[in-house]
């Protein structure tokens, strides 16, 4: 059989190592985080400390728990942009980083894996080099990132379509006779969206503080940059004052619903325009066909 022993064991080491450490990297304590530090001494409790993406959002997760200890251990950098995408998505750091490192696994030991089953099977394949279970790790490893990416523009799409939601709905609970405070909350416990859940986040993490959640509220709009977001905050703060919030809730509505439509529009008419010029290709073909021919004969080439 084509195969290099060293390639096998050395790979297979690296597997054997890689494992037990991943697995001690989760077991072990975790880093102190100064944003936990901080509630702490502020008298706040530190799973309700302001972050701009949330680094564990199911507790029980042993890949989630492992993905957060690896990031804050390893300080593995993202970048602005991924945690504001994490952010529009509802995912944790931890469950970002832990598909990052399956992939990155899965990658490395996919080489050794191909061509020993190859070998079983009888047709053994030429050994890989370490080079390619490194470019296939590392391709593993960026694939979250591109992903991630490649659905930005659909998370941006879903995000306003919740935000222009949930403005209709605070609207609807306003005009019940609701405070704005409770018009919000209300209104934000109707859907599983992650934008509702962001605000439910926010408004919970105001009561326990007992302040108003309007500062909260224009954080998370600067976090995922969602400027309607903080129109909503500065409208449901004239309700401190006194004021009407009908009217310009209602008008703040109508101008979202008008450039929301406009975006679909302009994202429909893209379409049709990428869709006329396929269609436009076969019928240049077709007609080069049935062309070609005689031009070919009066040119005397054929």
């Amino acid at each position: 059989m084509i195969i290099e022993p060293l390639v096998i064991v050395s790979s297979a080491g690296l597997l054997l190592g890689l494992g037990p450490f991943l697995v001690l990297l989760g077991a072990s304590r975790r880093a102190v985080r100064m944003g936990d530090a901080l509630a702490v001494l502020d008298g706040r409790d530190p799973q309700q400390a302001p972050a701009q993406a949330d680094l564990v959002h199911d507790a029980d997760s042993a890949l989630e728990r492992l993905g957060a200890g690896a990031y804050t251990r390893l300080r593995i950098p993202l970048g602005e942009r991924t945690t504001r995408l994490l952010g529009l998505h509802d995912r944790s750091i931890g469950d970002f980083v832990a598909e990052k490192i399956v992939l990155a696994l899965a990658g490395l030991g996919a080489p050794v894996l191909v061509m020993a089953l190859s070998a079983l099977m009888g047709a053994p394949l030429p050994a890989p080099t370490g080079g390619l279970s490194v470019v296939a790790a590392a391709a593993g490893w960026c694939w979250p990132d591109v992903a991630l990416r490649r659905g930005a523009e659909r998370a941006r799409f879903a995000a306003d379509e919740a935000l222009l939601t949930l403005f209709d709905l605070v609207l609807l609970e306003r005009m019940s006779n609701r405070s704005g405070a409770q018009a919000l909350e209300a209104a934000a416990a109707v859907s599983d969206a992650p934008v509702f859940r962001r605000v439910r986040g926010v408004l919970a993490q105001a009561g326990l503080e007992q302040r108003t959640p309007w500062s909260g509220l224009r954080s998370l709009a600067d976090e995922l940059r969602l400027p309607a977001l903080t129109d909503l905050a500065d409208i449901m703060q004239l309700d401190d004052q006194g004021a009407s919030l009908t009217e310009p809730l209602a008008a703040r509505v109508e101008e979202l619903r008008d450039a929301h439509l406009t975006a679909e529009r302009a994202a429909a008419q893209e379409v049709s325009e990428r869709m006329t010029i396929w269609m436009a290709l076969p019928v240049m073909v077709f007609g080069l066909a049935f062309i070609a021919p005689p031009l070919l004969r009066l040119a005397g080439l054929a």
